[in-house]
């Protein structure tokens, strides 16, 4: 092969590695489009902005993402809002921002993505967003606004499942007295000849349909949740009777999905026994026990409880139970 050959094949291979490269993105391929239920672009001169929320629609027990994104003409610099740990009635999780990338069109897109979480359920509101921008050189700044955004929260159950309540079986219906003397007399005989097979079939029958009824202990964790929230007592900011209750909430929980005797022991002796009977992992036992000795100084130490702690305490009992349902579940399932 000459060296013309040679050089030849290399241009031609170089050629084919950028073409694949570029084809897929390189490093800063864009990861596949989000679906987002909002979607909502707003534009002042040279900048559009872009409000996304992926539901419009969750559970308490849900979580929801936000992207706030901005598309600038080259030349112009945007600065997106900020927030602390709360955007209006969510409590934000987690945020990711993105490097500023120039699209081909000459525009700079920057973005960042919000992870937020509800407390109670109700109408949850976004409140009009505001970027600023200005040209690269001038300190004149420009804003632009968004629209108030609207995302229902409901309850952690069902609507379905609202009133988990066990209730008494119906027992069997009276026969119609319409038969003769001597059809009664007979239907007499035999239902005392039947009445030790027909009780202990009954018997039976009973115990089916009461464990087919049985509702799983994360129903009524979540049930109980969802009543306390009810009550009000957030709202009327009885904080420490609301701690207490919530603790009170997951105790019963544990005795119901480990078997332990939680609601009647200390947390010393509750969390000595737990240690080889409670089936989860270091992590969960290390956050049940900061979650039950905070709940101790606010039952029995006078601790005054606030709206944060309230919340993070709220947030652990269901995180909690969330968890372990999907433990018991999968055990169920096997």
């Amino acid at each position: 092969m000459t060296t013309i050959q040679k050089r030849y094949v290399l241009i031609t291979l170089a050629v084919f590695s950028a073409a694949a490269f570029f084809s897929c993105g390189g490093e800063d391929a864009a990861a596949p489009e989000k679906t987002w239920e909002i979607d909502r672009d707003f534009r002042r001169g040279p900048v559009d902005l872009r409000i996304a929320v992926s539901r419009k629609g969750l559970s308490i027990a849900e979580r929801v993402d936000l992207l706030i994104e901005t598309r600038a003409r080259e030349g112009y610099v945007t600065e997106l809002p900020r927030f602390g740990d709360k955007l209006h009635e969510f409590g934000i999780v987690d945020y990711r921002s993105s490097i500023p990338r120039l699209v081909g069109d000459g525009t700079v897109v920057t973005s960042r993505t919000y992870e937020l979480e509800p407390f109670l359920s109700g109408e949850y509101v976004i409140p009009p967003m505001t970027v600023t921008f200005h040209e690269e050189g001038d300190t004149t700044l420009h804003y632009l606004e968004s629209d108030t955004i609207r995302v229902m929260v409901t309850s952690i159950l069902p609507a379905d499942q609202a009133e988990l309540e066990i209730r008494e079986i119906t027992g069997p219906a009276d026969l119609p007295v319409d038969f003769g003397k001597a059809l009664l007399i007979g239907a007499a005989i035999l239902a005392v000849a039947a009445a030790p097979a027909f009780l202990l079939w009954r018997r039976f029958r009973r115990m089916k349909e009461v464990a087919a009824r049985a509702v799983p202990a994360h129903e009524k964790a979540f049930a109980f949740l969802e009543r306390l929230l009810a009550e009000g007592l957030v709202e009327e900011k009885r904080y420490a009777e609301f701690t207490a209750r919530i603790s009170d909430i997951l105790r019963s929980y544990i005795e119901d999905r480990f078997g332990l005797r939680a609601p009647e022991r200390t947390t010393e002796e509750f969390l000595a026994e737990a240690g080889g009977g409670l089936g989860v992992d270091a992590e969960k036992k290390s956050i049940l026990e900061q979650f039950l000795v905070h709940c101790d100084l606010v039952k029995f130490a006078a601790l005054e409880p606030t709206a944060e702690d309230v919340k993070r305490t709220f947030e652990t009992c269901r995180d909690f139970i969330d968890a372990t349902k999907r433990e018991e579940v999968r055990e169920e399932a096997a």
